[in-house]
C-alpha cells in the first residue's frame, strides 16, 4: 500500500476503530483486579458505523484488512447500505465522449432540506473502450448499468457485453452470448422480489429485421449461462430504448403479423413476455416518444409546430404525458401541458430530452449535448401552464459530450457481484 492510500485511509477512517486489543493494566485495578479483555463490539453496531461512510471511504476500507473486506462484502451490510441509500437518492449521470464513458452522481435536489439553485456532482469512473464500433451504455437500473460495445476480433464482428457498477468502479465481463448472428441487442433488468439483476439479449441477421433469439442471463447464478426464451409474438424495429419499472422490462416495437406499434412487456422474474397493442389515438405518440418511469408506465412526448418529438427545444409550445393507468384494461391517461410563454427565452439553444417524473410530480428535462453550466429543468404540472425552475449541476468537467442518461432516484450499492 502506498503512501497516499495509507494517508487517505487515516484520514477517512480515523473515526473509526473497530479492533480492540486485549490489554492487562500492569497496575491493579480499583477493587485490586486486573483489567479484563475489551469486549468485542457487536456486528449489528460495526455495519451502522460502516454504513455511515460515503462510498469512497468504503473502498478505502476494504484495502485496510481481510476483517473489514469480510464486514464490508457480508449481505446483511449491502443490503442495509442499499436501504439507507434509497432514502437518499442521487441523480446518476452519464456523459460520453468519444469513446470515453462517465459517470457523475449529484443529491437529488427534493430530498434536500433546501431548494437550492444548484448542487455538485462527483465523478465515480470513467470508462474507455479503444477498437471499432460503438459503446452503448444501457438505462442503469438499481445502482447498475449493462454496457454493450462492438468490436472487431479476429476479423469478425463482435458484441461484448459489460456490468459496470459506478458506486464500487467493478466492471464485470459477461459470457458470450450464444450465437451465430453478428447483432446483439441488449436490456437489463431488476427483479425487486428476488432481487436478481437479469440481461434480456435478442439476435438478428444483419439484412434482417425480426428479432429470432431471446436470451437471459441472471447476474450471480450458479450456471452462470445464457438461456434462450420463447417470445410468442415475432415483432420487429430499432434498437430498443427499454425501462424497468417494478420488476418489468417495457420497450416499443412492431408486430410482424399487423404491423402495429405495441410495447413489449418481459417480466424479470418469471421471464415470460407479454404485449400491449397500442390503440390507433397512441399510434403517433408511440412512434415518436420515449417511454419513461412516470411513477408508473409513462410516454413522453413534445409538440413543435405541428410535429411530435422525444425531446424538447426553444420551438415546443406544449407537452403530453400518457400513463399507464390499467395494464389489464390497457388504459392511459393524457395529460397536455402548455409551456410557459418565455420558455424560449429559458431553453435557449438546447435540446432537452425527458428525464422522468420526481414523486411531486415535476417533470424533469435534460440537455442532451455539452451544455455549460449544465441546468436540469424542473417542470412543476400542478397547472394546465407549467412552471419551470432550473437546477445547475456543478462538477461536470468534461467538454464537447453527450449525455447519454439522466437517472433520477439513482441508488448506491455497495456490493460486489459475481458474473
Amino acid at each position: 500500500m502506498n503512501t497516499q492510500h495509507r494517508n487517505n485511509v487515516s484520514d477517512d477512517c480515523q473515526s473509526i476503530n473497530l479492533r480492540h486489543h486485549n490489554t492487562r493494566s500492569s497496575k491493579p485495578s480499583d477493587h485490586g483486579r486486573e483489567s479484563s479483555s475489551a469486549l468485542p463490539i457487536p456486528t449489528d453496531l460495526i455495519i451502522d458505523i460502516f454504513s455511515r461512510l460515503p462510498l469512497k471511504s468504503i473502498a478505502i476500507c476494504r484495502c485496510v484488512s481481510k476483517t473489514w473486506a469480510s464486514t464490508l462484502r457480508r449481505q446483511d451490510f449491502t443490503d442495509f447500505y442499499l436501504r439507507k441509500s434509497s432514502t437518499r437518492p442521487q441523480i446518476l449521470l452519464a456523459p460520453v465522449k468519444n469513446r470515453e464513458l462517465f459517470f457523475f452522481s449529484s443529491p437529488q435536489p427534493q430530498y434536500l432540506q433546501e431548494n437550492l439553485p444548484s448542487v455538485v456532482a462527483n465523478c465515480h469512473m470513467k470508462l474507455s473502450f479503444g477498437g471499432f464500433g460503438e459503446i452503448r451504455c444501457g438505462r442503469p437500473v438499481h445502482g447498475l448499468a449493462c454496457l454493450r460495445q462492438l468490436r472487431v476480433s479476429e476479423g469478425e464482428r463482435e458484441t461484448v457485453l459489460f456490468i459496470c457498477n459506478p458506486s464500487t468502479r467493478q466492471v464485470l465481463h459477461l459470457p458470450k452470448v450464444k450465437t451465430s448472428r453478428p447483432v446483439v441487442k441488449s436490456m437489463f433488468g431488476y427483479d425487486p422480489i428476488d432481487k436478481q439483476f437479469k440481461v434480456l439479449c435478442m439476435t438478428r441477421f444483419n439484412d434482417g429485421r425480426d428479432y429470432h433469439e431471446h436470451q437471459v442471463l441472471t447476474l450471480g447464478a450458479p450456471d452462470r449461462s445464457w438461456r434462450m426464451l420463447e417470445c410468442c409474438i415475432p415483432h420487429y424495429g430499432d434498437p430498443p430504448k427499454e425501462i424497468c419499472i417494478n420488476g418489468v422490462l417495457y420497450y416499443k416495437s412492431i408486430n410482424k403479423s399487423t404491423e402495429t406499434y405495441l410495447i413489449v412487456c418481459f417480466d424479470v422474474r418469471s421471464e415470460m413476455f407479454s404485449f400491449i397493442e397500442v390503440k390507433v389515438t397512441l399510434q403517433r405518440a408511440l412512434l415518436r416518444g420515449a417511454l419513461r418511469n412516470c411513477n408508473g408506465l409513462g410516454l413522453f412526448i413534445s409538440e413543435d409546430n405541428g410535429y411530435f418529438r422525444s425531446s424538447v427545444s426553444e420551438r415546443s409550445t406544449s407537452v403530453q404525458l400518457w400513463v399507464l393507468e390499467d395494464v389489464e384494461k390497457q388504459e392511459w391517461s393524457d395529460h397536455i401541458y402548455l409551456l410557459p410563454a418565455l420558455w424560449k427565452n429559458l431553453v435557449g439553444r438546447d435540446c432537452l430530452f425527458f428525464a422522468g417524473v420526481t414523486l411531486t410530480n415535476e417533470i424533469v428535462l435534460a440537455p442532451s449535448f455539452s451544455s455549460y453550466p449544465f441546468y436540469l429543468y424542473y417542470l412543476n404540472t400542478k397547472r394546465n401552464t407549467v412552471v419551470a425552475r432550473l437546477v445547475e449541476i456543478q462538477g461536470i468537467d468534461v467538454s464537447d459530450y453527450y449525455m447519454d442518461h439522466v437517472v433520477l432516484d439513482h441508488v448506491e450499492d455497495v456490493k460486489l457481484y459475481d458474473v
